[in-house]
């Protein structure tokens, strides 16, 4: 009788933390898009929605293509040294690795506070790949965010340095922030280089750590440690590290030039400078828990840089406007990604099942 009762608990208590994670999310994005209409004047949908150059962002759309796909491919200077060291080959096969890309950035914008980022790890782990374990895909994704965080808060203050800008009350506030995100990826990055150094030392001491847990969950736990631990390792080898770098670097660069498309499609008046400054903003605003399609934080950052970057009447003509096509436009794209990144990995998962002999693209 008690096991029934437990076990009948067990489904009630998983749907009241859904329902508490959803809750705080929509209770979050609420709040930040209140903030985003009162300090900002900023709508999810504004009144006066004008585009003064089409053609822009018809560019702009046409952009997401490569955007989304230099953002994906990026984990390969990682992947694929855990497949060619696990004796899988030399690299991990395109279809998980740019399947896996599209269909979480559709996840990641779906799910709520940022939960979705386990959706990545869990999608390559789930495809099978040698070496490619729950815990290494979960550093690999790991450290490619704290290299994204080292370099957003570098366009931060270069962005910011080269341009003038008239708030300064609003502009300590948003160096102050920029200042707290840098300390927390410089920490993290010194993590994971002293992680990476000895992974397997880093693992006794978590079995140490743990001990009193129990010898499995111990040797579990450590073994988590190590996997995590060894997806580091790129940190320490200049041949995979300086492209994986360089290929976050254009990534950035794509992304810069997208939304300095969408800002003069909407008759903002953007230089390199504010359009990199407005990038950096808002990357470390969407990395606050909110909601869904990240709705709320992207608000807050986009009306935060627009109106320290902007000249006042630009802004009040096009600010609006320029935040929501920028909005759907992250949101369309993913989802249209998605759909041949749902093919590559169902694509990959028939060739697995057919047996290693089989044939096919992107192996």
């Amino acid at each position: 009788m008690p096991e029934a009762v437990s076990d009948d608990l067990q489904p009630r208590r998983s749907r009241a933390r859904t329902a508490l994670v959803w809750g705080l999310s929509i209770v979050s994005t609420v709040v930040m898009l209140w903030v985003a209409r009162e300090r900002f004047a900023v709508e999810m949908w504004p009144v006066h929605f004008t585009i003064v150059r089409p053609d822009l962002l018809v560019f702009a759309a046409l952009v997401h293509l490569p955007y989304a796909t230099v953002r994906a491919g990026r984990l390969r200077w990682v992947l694929d040294d855990l497949v060619s060291a696990a004796g899988g080959g030399p690299r991990l096969d395109r279809r998980v690795l740019y399947g896996s890309g599209f269909v979480s950035s559709l996840i990641l914008l779906l799910m709520p506070l940022k939960l979705g980022e386990l959706s990545r790890p869990i999608l390559l782990a789930s495809e099978r790949q040698p070496g490619v374990t729950g815990a290494a895909a979960l550093g690999a994704v790991g450290l490619e965010r704290v290299l994204d965080g080292l370099l957003i808060c570098a366009m931060l203050f270069g962005g910011l340095a080269l341009v003038e800008h008239g708030d300064g009350s609003r502009l300590a506030v948003v160096h102050r922030f920029g200042h707290g995100m840098g300390l927390a990826f410089i920490l993290a990055f010194v993590a994971a280089l002293v992680a990476a150094r000895d992974p397997a030392a880093w693992g006794a001491r978590a079995r140490g750590w743990f001990a009193l847990l129990g010898v499995s969950a111990a040797d579990t736990l450590g073994g988590f440690v190590v996997r995590v631990a060894t997806s580091f390792r790129v940190l320490y080898d200049a041949r995979r590290l300086a492209p994986m770098i360089a290929s976050s670097i254009l990534y950035w660069a794509i992304t810069t030039f997208q939304l300095a498309l969408v800002a003069g499609a909407c008759g903002l008046e953007l230089g390199p400078a504010a359009a990199t400054a407005t990038v950096a903003i808002i990357g470390l605003s969407i990395q606050l828990p909110g909601g869904p399609a990240q709705a709320g934080t992207f608000q807050v950052g986009a009306g935060a840089a627009l109106s320290l970057l902007c000249d006042p009447d630009s802004y009040a003509r096009g600010g609006a406007t320029f935040v929501a096509t920028m909005f759907g436009l992250q949101l369309v794209g993913a989802i249209v990604m998605a759909v041949p990144g749902a093919w590559l990995l169902a694509s990959a998962r028939a060739r697995r099942k057919a047996g290693p002999g089989t044939p096919g693209p992107g192996a």
